[in-house]
């Protein structure tokens, strides 16, 4: 997973450093920019080799260059996401912080460290007035009471780790048992990611069919421009020709007009990851402060703040579960839906819809529609995200007064 999204990083800063950097350089569309003769480039710019660099090096061709780097990085960076979570997908639902590490150990020791001294002064205070005090014995009842209430509780805050411990255990195999693992994957989360992944490669193929037959057309452009340079003649006639290729756009599609598919994209992967990667953090929030929900729920008047932070505990740990049952309900209900239905109803566009697009695709054995995504996909999304909307909307009072 860390390399991935290491990869994904990297390819998005390099976007966008090459991006800025080629507005500052390009020139006019047919011209190459004006150097120096007495700079570095200018010198290389009187070699032949430069001299068919800095031709070439003209807007047209630098858009072209665009295009094709957005499109190689867009793919690069999509193609992983979708490996990803065709092969990963229950690997990530089950993930669950690791509180026997020595960082998260440390950091929950400490807290219970300082609980100590609160609890032993509390217990100390309590007895000194059962045994010296006198009072009602109403008083003397409660007080008993309390003294029980803070050693219980001060035994379970002294084993709150291996509390927690158990509560991930717990929920970890039920969803594993729902789900299944890496080792003996459920048909049910095979569906979900294959529908999950096909999404973000349709988006990948809009992309990059808004983008390609342009990028096809101005490579021949400029192919004819580098032969028209080599032949020194960089303005006769296969350089004129090049130039009047970049001239003419097939499809008036500019690569910014795509980046809403890039969009749609960052919403899959928060339904896919964001919502799991808060989860996770929140869980690991929760397991540092259980020790004092333990301890506020221990006093009447702070037993409110302990319940909700309580059942904010429960609720997170459990929030696995329901994300596995989730994923086999949205399996289930992709699975019985009316193939006329889910092939009618989508965002997208049907390979007939263009001009020998289908022919193409058929001679190359690509079989479906590559171009389309059901609205019942988007539909299986969008429940990823109500999914714990609606579970933390009914369970919210979990606990009883």
């Amino acid at each position: 997973m860390k390399p991935c999204w290491n990869k994904l990083v990297a390819s998005l800063i390099v976007l966008a450093l090459f991006f800025n950097m080629v507005q500052l350089v390009s020139s006019d569309a047919h011209s190459h920019p004006k150097l120096d003769p007495t700079s570095l480039l200018g010198s290389l710019e009187k070699t032949k080799t430069g001299s068919v660099v800095a031709e070439l090096f003209t807007k047209s061709n630098v858009m072209l260059a665009q295009r094709a780097f957005y499109i190689f990085v867009v793919g690069y960076i999509i193609n992983t996401i979708a490996e990803d979570i065709e092969n990963n997908f229950s690997k990530h639902i089950l993930l669950n912080p690791d509180l026997k590490n020595p960082a998260a150990l440390n950091l929950l020791r400490y807290f219970i460290g300082l609980l100590y001294p609160v609890y032993i002064l509390a217990i100390v205070v309590t007895g000194f007035y059962i045994i010296f005090i006198p009072g009602s014995p109403v008083g003397r009842f409660r007080a008993k009471s309390l003294l029980g209430k803070l050693i219980i509780s001060m035994v379970l805050v002294s084993i709150s780790p291996e509390l927690m411990g158990w509560l991930l255990l717990l929920t970890e195999e039920s969803t594993r048992e729902i789900i299944g693992d890496d080792e003996n994957i459920r048909a049910y989360v095979r569906i979900a990611a294959n529908e999950f992944s096909s999404m973000i490669k349709t988006i990948r193929n809009l992309i990059i069919l808004g983008n390609a037959p342009n990028l096809l057309w101005a490579g021949a452009g400029t192919l004819s421009s580098v032969l028209g340079i080599l032949k020194g003649s960089a303005h006769g006639f296969l350089g004129n020709a090049g130039h009047f290729m970049h001239a003419i756009e097939i499809f008036e599609i500019e690569t910014v007009w795509t980046v809403p598919l890039l969009m749609l994209m960052v919403l899959v992967i928060i339904g896919v990851y964001g919502l799991l990667a808060i989860r996770y953090f929140m869980v690991l929030l929760w397991a540092m402060l259980l020790p004092f929900t333990i301890f506020l729920s221990s006093f009447e008047f702070t037993r409110g703040f302990g319940k909700t932070m309580l059942e904010q505990t429960l609720l997170w740990s459990s929030l696995q579960v329901f994300y596995g049952i989730t994923i086999v309900v949205i399996a289930v209900g992709i699975t019985i839906v009316p193939s006329s239905m889910y092939e009618s109803y989508g965002i997208g566009i049907y390979k007939g819809d263009v001009i020998g697009l289908g022919s193409v695709m058929e001679s190359l054995d690509i079989a479906g529609e590559p171009f389309f995504v059901s609205i019942f996909t988007w539909s299986s999304m969008f429940m990823l995200f109500l999914g714990p909307i609606l579970m933390f909307t009914f369970f919210q009072k979990l606990l009883p007064p």
